[in-house]
């Protein structure tokens, strides 16, 4: 056991309900448009996904956060510096993402200076740089999923429009012939790694708060909230240990 707090980060509904009935679990990341009354005794559980990109959705995005947070949720991420002021005028606590890319303790505090209640650090640290960032507020670290190799607005597969499916099952391939899934949402697109993060067996070495687990293209994530709960190591194939052991070169 770690004593590293678990959070889960998930893209489907399926996802979702097995995350909120996971006791191992102590808050789930959620997008809003999985969000609604079904959830509202989660409320607590629940930190909010607004879009990535803002630039074509702003002020729809602040009149469901507006009735998101009359409905009862107080909490949602910022993916980025934009969204902070955002989320703040409609009475939400902000947690930082990654793509806010803390890096330093500098950063760290900055954010914390802008009201950030938390931090997910950028993935690309080192575990020696992450243990030697002063944390004003508590901070984490992706320890589990595909991390998203690109952001775009339009969707490989289609040549246009995101087609809004978040688990569509296609995929693009890479020039060494691996297979990349791609997730659409209502107005980005992710192409994710194909090899799955796993760092199970190892949270103990790191000096941070929290860890996200973050799901994809999983049905089932009961045995791998298992496996992270008892910090039980195991031999996968098509796993990585991310940048946390070898840095960005």
């Amino acid at each position: 056991m770690s004593g590293i707090e678990l959070r889960a980060w998930v893209y489907t509904a399926e996802q979702l309900g097995q995350a909120l009935g996971c006791d191992d679990i102590s808050a789930v990341y959620v997008p809003m448009r999985l969000a609604g009354e079904p959830l509202d005794e989660y409320a607590d559980r629940v930190i909010l996904l607004p879009p990535e990109f803002l630039g074509d959705c702003e002020e729809r995005t602040e009149q469901e956060l507006s009735e998101l947070r009359e409905a009862g949720f107080t909490r949602a991420l910022a993916h980025t510096v934009g969204h902070i002021e955002l989320l703040q005028r409609n009475g939400f606590e902000v947690c930082g993402g990654n793509r806010l890319n803390c890096t330093n303790s500098v950063t760290a505090g900055f954010l914390a200076d802008c009201g950030l209640k938390d931090i997910i650090l950028s993935p690309e640290l080192t575990v020696k740089r992450i243990n030697r960032i002063e944390k004003p507020v508590p901070a984490g670290f992706i320890a589990y999923g595909r991390l998203p190799l690109m952001l775009n607005r339009r969707c490989p597969i289609r040549d246009g429009k995101p087609c809004g499916k978040p688990n569509c099952g296609e995929s693009v391939i890479d020039r060494k012939g691996k297979k990349l899934r791609v997730i659409c949402s209502d107005n980005t697109v992710e192409i994710l790694n194909s090899d799955v993060l796993m760092l199970n067996g190892r949270l103990s070495e790191f000096k941070a708060d929290f860890a996200v687990l973050r799901f994809t293209t999983e049905t089932d994530i009961e045995p791998i909230v298992k496996l992270y709960a008892q910090d039980i190591p195991t031999d996968e194939e098509n796993v990585t240990r991310g940048l946390y052991y070898r840095g960005v070169k």
